[in-house]
């Protein structure tokens, strides 16, 4: 099977005392923006990345461009995992790994989103930004 990588993205993420990620705000469509631009407090890129054991990872770069911005890159370490004998069901090798942009400055537009890796890149599917127009005004309260 081919190397493979998907993406979450979020407004925040936490950590258990047993290392589970708890991801809030995650957006299951696009971003949606009032403003032509807008500065956001922070957004969370969570990668998963996966190789078969027999093709393991030299090294692993996250990118993440928002629209109009430079791109933010970020090395991740690539241990090798030690499968015990006798554990032959365990045939891949998963990496989860949040890429945390602060103050990004949102702006209609396609996300792009890869991991680089040794072999190549890997696009991955992320949000657009979309821009609905100015925001409607409330009506006057009696």
């Amino acid at each position: 099977m081919a190397r493979q990588a998907m993406l979450l993205v979020a407004d925040e993420i936490y950590y258990n005392l047993h290392g589970k990620a708890i991801l809030q705000g995650i957006y299951h469509a696009e971003l949606t923006i009032r403003s032509e631009s807008l500065l956001a407090p922070q957004l969370i890129f969570f990668f998963l990345v996966e190789t078969d054991n027999d093709d393991p990872f030299m090294f692993l770069r996250l990118h993440v461009a928002l629209p109009g911005e430079s791109p933010v890159l970020m090395q991740i370490p690539t241990t090798p995992v030690h499968i015990s004998p006798g554990v032959k069901e365990i045939s891949k090798q998963f990496i989860r790994w949040p890429l945390l942009v602060q103050a990004p400055i949102l702006r209609p537009g396609r996300i792009e989103a890869k991991v680089i890796h040794d072999k190549g890149e890997i696009v991955v599917g992320a949000p657009w930004i979309t821009y609905t127009g100015a925001a409607t005004q409330d009506p006057p309260q009696a």
